[in-house]
C-alpha cells in the first residue's frame, strides 16, 4: 500500500490522516463535554429527576437564609449517603473535562494508528504470507480492540463512566499510542 505510492507521500498521507483524527477526536469530546454541570452531575452520579430537585430545593433554602452553609453540606451529604452517591472532590469536577477530552483524543487516534498498521500488516502478508507478519496481524487485531474498548467515546455508548481514575486512567493509552507510533515508524522503514 505505502510502498505503492512512494513512502514520502504515504507518510504524508499517515500524518493528515492522524492529524483530521485528531481534530474531530477533539471537537466531538468537547462538544460531549460542553454539556451542562447539572447535566454531567446527573449523568455521572446517576441522580434522579427527585433527587436533582431536592438538591435545588436544599440550594433554595441556602440561598434564603433557612439553612447555613455548613447545614446544607451536611444535609447534602446524608442525602448521598441515604441514595448511595459518593461525589468527587470539586476538584474532580473541574478536571473532568480536560482528563476526558485528552484521553478520548489520544485512545482515538490509538485507532487510527491500529488501523494504518493493520492494513499495513495485511498488504506485507498477503503479498510474502510469512508467519511473522501474521502475527503482526494478530497483534493489531488485539491492540485495536484494546484501543475501541478504552475510547471513551465508546465507553460511553456502552453506559459506562469512569470518574476520579486521574492521569493514570490515561497513561496506559499514552504508552500504547508510543508504541503504536514505533510500530508504525519500523512497519514503514
Amino acid at each position: 500500500m505505502i510502498y505503492e505510492m512512494g513512502k514520502d507521500k504515504g507518510i504524508m498521507i499517515i500524518v493528515l490522516v492522524l492529524l483530521a483524527t485528531a481534530l474531530l477526536a477533539i471537537l466531538f469530546s468537547v462538544i460531549v463535554t460542553g454539556a451542562s454541570l447539572e447535566w454531567q452531575i446527573r449523568r455521572r452520579w446517576g441522580l434522579t429527576e427527585d433527587q436533582m430537585k431536592e438538591i435545588e430545593q436544599l440550594i433554595e433554602k441556602y440561598r434564603e437564609g433557612e439553612i447555613t452553609l455548613k447545614d446544607l453540606k451536611k444535609i447534602l451529604w446524608w442525602k448521598f449517603k441515604i441514595w448511595g452517591v459518593t461525589p468527587p472532590k470539586p476538584l474532580d469536577i473541574l478536571d473532568i473535562q480536560l482528563f476526558y477530552t485528552v484521553r478520548a483524543v489520544i485512545s482515538t487516534v490509538n485507532v487510527a494508528l491500529v488501523l494504518i498498521l493493520l492494513f499495513t500488516y495485511l498488504d506485507i502478508y498477503r503479498k510474502t504470507k510469512a508467519q511473522f507478519t501474521a502475527g503482526l496481524v494478530i497483534f493489531s487485531l488485539v491492540l485495536l480492540f484494546y484501543a475501541v474498548t478504552s475510547n471513551p467515546f465508546v465507553q460511553r455508548a456502552f453506559g459506562f463512566r469512569a470518574f476520579g481514575l486521574g492521569p493514570f486512567a490515561m497513561l496506559p493509552d499514552l504508552f500504547t499510542f508510543i508504541a503504536l507510533l514505533v510500530l508504525l515508524y519500523l512497519s514503514l522503514k
